[in-house]
């Protein structure tokens, strides 16, 4: 069981963007050079507040109690002073053994939260605090369960070691130049054109004036890999709450069966706005509870999914991993992302009236029987449409081969992924591909996902195939091929005939400045079929009468797939 959850959770954690210091932690060490007589290492001290809190935020947690006291004797003021984001995989050291992260995960909390959040406000005319002294209590040790400092975890041991080599514990001094500092935000994302939503479109900002800030405030804590008992949790849910948690991933990989969400995780009522959880049960009373959450990912859970999508939910995203579901409705809702991963779906996904929905992903292997959308007039990005399983349905008409009826515009999409069964539809793949891209004449950017192996019938490719489709005029007077499309994939590639064929008939259409490529999973071919590919390709460059392939305005590449969602 615990292997399989393992798998599970690290298959879903990797979506998942992970907070700067895990980032650091990741990185390859870096070589720090010997001090020389002009520029000894006591000089860092001289850095600003504001320079040494970007420095510690990136610092995983066993180099910030090992280095921080080289920067300033106050890093613990200053570190308390920004928002924490707390990840178990920067633990991942030999110093630590894993029987011990659980503490020393707790310790840490601990140390950061103190005796709850408290606010600095902006300095007056007298030059004195609008607030109280601003401390944030808690002391400057790291207390252990039984109440002492000796409990297990890197923060006493750390801490100590810091201490000793000449700064490192709390001071209880003004901290003059951090009430100064502006708290650093949630980074942006790339903007709604390209169905991309943002921390900060969905997060907003705290309440805090310029100039301002928080002392022992928790912006992340998340804890995927590390084994837990319930009084390990006891204690991380209560400082969660005292700092004032605003996103949280919790991983059940060894309580048998699905334990229901941590009351300490629902009494963080008016400050969680992110929430994760594995293997946990989510009845509709503990989302209710949970006024301002934004975003939700529910992977094993079950429990009320569907509550989640109601018109009184505030959810903004919402994550759905391996669950079993029957109907989905989005309608008259405020979500503006659904993705499920990994389902089984019995039934169809509804999407109407949701005027606020941007993206829709049901990745594989998440099929279900139809797919209706109404109005939704901002969604931006769509996938995956099982074009062989799945029934398109787009303001009541249903898109197919050979329609008679013109099929609507659905003009605000500018991503589609679809997955196509060559063996099982074979000549039909380039008119069913057509016909859907109809409804999307502003599309941008295409992928077509292959999830089938190649058929005897259909074989491998050859250099000197022919060209099965030239002369069919596929795609032809296209919206989106005339103006908008400019990225195209071929994903999931394994060197079918049928594949090439599509590939040829796309590029008979491709203006200037296309980029299609061609992306393979690890070992889906031979090198001799690779060979046969290129061969083909630069036969086909010379021969088409699209003359932006000819004069090779058109970008054709083969390359190596690596995992993850709809190709950037």
């Amino acid at each position: 069981m615990e292997a399989g959850r393992a798998t599970i959770v690290a298959s879903a954690v990797a979506r998942l963007k992970p907070p700067r210091a895990t980032l650091t932690h990741d990185a390859p060490a870096a070589v720090l050079a010997p001090p020389v007589a002009d520029a000894p290492h006591a000089e860092w001290r001289g850095l600003p507040d504001d320079v040494v809190a970007r420095v510690l935020v990136r610092l995983p947690v066993v180099d910030l109690f090992r280095l921080g006291y080289l920067f300033s004797p106050r890093w613990l003021d200053i570190w308390r002073a920004e928002p924490l984001y707390l990840h178990d995989r920067q633990f991942a050291s030999p110093r630590i053994a894993a029987a011990d992260v659980a503490d020393a995960i707790a310790n840490v909390l601990e140390l950061h939260v103190g005796d709850g959040v408290q606010f600095v406000g902006v300095q007056g005319e007298n030059g004195s605090d609008d607030d109280d002294d601003g401390d944030g209590g808690g002391g400057n040790e790291v207390v252990g369960v039984d109440g002492h400092d000796s409990g297990p975890g890197v923060a006493v041991e750390l801490e100590h070691e810091a201490a000793d080599q000449g700064g490192g514990v709390v001071n209880n001094s003004d901290g003059g130049g951090v009430a100064g500092r502006r708290r650093l935000r949630f980074p942006g994302g790339v903007g709604a054109d390209d169905g991309v939503i943002s921390d900060d479109d969905i997060y907003g900002h705290d309440d805090i004036p310029d100039g301002g800030y928080e002392i022992g405030r928790v912006y992340s804590f998340r804890v995927e890999t590390t084994r837990w008992r319930a009084d390990q949790l006891h204690r991380w849910c209560a400082a969660l709450q005292r700092g004032r948690v605003r996103e949280v991933t919790l991983a059940n990989l060894t309580m048998e069966g699905h334990p229901e969400l941590p009351q300490g995780i629902r009494d963080c009522a008016t400050s969680l706005k992110g929430l994760h959880v594995f293997f946990f049960t989510m009845e509709a009373d503990h989302i209710d509870s949970l006024v301002n959450l934004r975003v939700l990912g529910l992977y094993g859970c079950p429990g009320m999914i569907l509550r989640a999508l109601r018109p009184e939910s505030e959810i903004r995203v919402l994550t759905i991993d391996f669950s079993r579901l029957v109907d989905v409705l989005v309608q008259t809702t405020r979500l503006r992302s659904l993705e499920m991963h990994n389902n089984v779906v019995q039934g169809t996904v509804v999407v109407h009236d949701a005027i606020q929905l941007r993206k829709l992903h049901l990745l594989p292997p998440t099929r279900p029987s139809k797919i209706f959308i109404g109005e939704a007039p901002s969604l931006r990005s769509i996938g995956y449409l099982d074009l062989f399983n799945t029934v398109f349905v787009i303001k009541g008409i249903v898109i197919q081969a050979g329609m008679v009826l013109h099929p609507p515009k659905m003009r605000s999409v500018r991503i589609l992924g679809l997955r196509v069964n060559y063996t099982e539809m074979g000549h039909r793949v380039p008119r069913e591909i057509e016909q859907i891209l109809k409804c999307f004449p502003c599309l941008e950017k295409l992928e077509i996902m292959r999830y089938d192996e190649v058929a005897p019938e259909e074989g491998l490719l050859k250099a000197d195939d022919e060209h099965i489709y030239q002369g069919n005029n596929f795609f032809r007077d296209l919206g989106c091929f005339s103006h908008h499309l400019r990225w195209i994939y071929l994903t999931a590639f394994r060197g079918g005939k049928y594949e090439l064929a599509l590939g040829k008939a796309i590029l008979d259409e491709a203006r200037a400045g296309t980029m299609f490529k061609m992306l393979h999973p690890q070992g889906s071919y031979t090198d001799y079929i690779s060979n046969q590919l290129w061969r083909a390709l630069e036969h086909f460059r010379m021969t088409t009468p699209n003359h932006a392939v000819r004069d090779r305005h058109v970008s054709v590449i083969l390359r190596l797939r690596k995992a993850g969602g709809l190709p950037g």
